[in-house]
């Protein structure tokens, strides 16, 4: 008995190997299903039937709608893990031509986070997560449900348009987080050029950070630094609302310390800090997991 047929533009491995894993499933209850595949030009056109003296449990209508599902289930996948980056490939090439290979294959990176975060949604407080697979199967559904034959390609193109809305805005937001990666590691370069070229005026710096963003700066025999250039800086920027977290990093590159400790009072909310810290003064730095100087500034404040 015909149950459905599926015509691809280009097959892989994959393609065939989610497909086999749907029918295994029958196979295990002893259905017979036959998959004739047929090569037309670069198309492959695969035909599925069913031996219906195999058929023990259900009517030949049940079985149909039942494999229809069970096909839909690996289509949708195909699209989601096989399509999916092909199309965002082409979107990138025709629209983001200008950026490189290299740069769009980073992109591609990016692209992959958004799309993960972008299943999380938010309503009256609570976090639910809608799978794009989800949306994509009902739609196969709802379209197998009148019809036996499926041409893939052309289901994507035309049957999914808000599907490929959808992965273009992702770009767009992957290209905005790409671009912003970018100047952030150009930033960093240029700060690592400033602590390079600078002489090293202390040798040892411990850097206090509190929950509040705040920090105290001591010398290694943990005596408060106080610098008058510091002290200037420190009132000129936050007089024009620049954050504490970029007079730190440019506290540290004015004293350019050999080594850089730090340390914590209470629970760090941004450690994004700590990350740029990292990444301008590399080596030179050690993150404290707890020290007797930790625990001497946690009584202090708990008093």
């Amino acid at each position: 008995m015909y149950l459905l047929s599926v015509l691809f533009s280009e097959t892989a491995q994959y393609i065939f190997d989610r497909i086999d894993k749907e029918i295994h499933c029958f196979e295990k209850e002893g259905i017979i299903i036959e998959k004739h595949t047929e090569k037309q030009g670069k198309n492959e056109y695969i035909t599925f039937e069913v031996q219906t003296s195999s058929l023990k449990n259900y009517t030949k209508k049940d079985f149909q709608n039942i494999f229809k599902h069970y096909l839909a289930n690996a289509f949708s996948d195909i699209i989601i893990y096989y399509e999916e980056i092909k199309l965002a490939r082409k979107i990138l090439q025709e629209q983001y031509y200008y950026f490189s290979p290299v740069e769009r294959e980073s992109i591609l990176g990016h692209l992959e986070n958004v799309l993960k975060s972008e299943e999380y949604k938010y309503h009256e407080g609570v976090t639910y997560r809608i799978s794009r697979k989800a949306k994509i199967l009902q739609q196969i559904m709802d379209y197998l449900k009148e019809n036996d034959f499926i041409h893939l390609d052309g289901f994507i193109r035309f049957r999914l348009k808000n599907y490929i809305m959808e992965l273009e805005d992702s770009i767009d937001k992957a290209v905005e987080d790409f671009l912003m990666e970018k100047e952030y590691n150009e930033f960093i370069r240029l700060l690592r050029y400033f602590v390079d070229i600078q002489e090293a005026k202390i040798d040892t710096i411990n850097v206090l950070i509190h929950e509040d963003g705040k920090y105290h700066l001591f010398d290694k025999l943990r005596r408060s630094i106080n610098n008058e250039y510091i002290e200037d800086l420190a009132a000129e920027m936050l007089d024009n609302d620049i954050g504490y977290d970029d007079l730190l990093i440019s506290s540290l590159i004015t004293i350019a310390p050999k080594k850089i400790i730090i340390h914590f009072s209470g629970k760090i909310h941004n450690k994004e800090i700590i990350k740029t810290i990292k990444n301008v003064f590399s080596d030179r730095v050690s993150v404290c997991s707890g020290c007797d100087f930790c625990t001497l500034i946690q009584h202090v404040k708990e008093e």
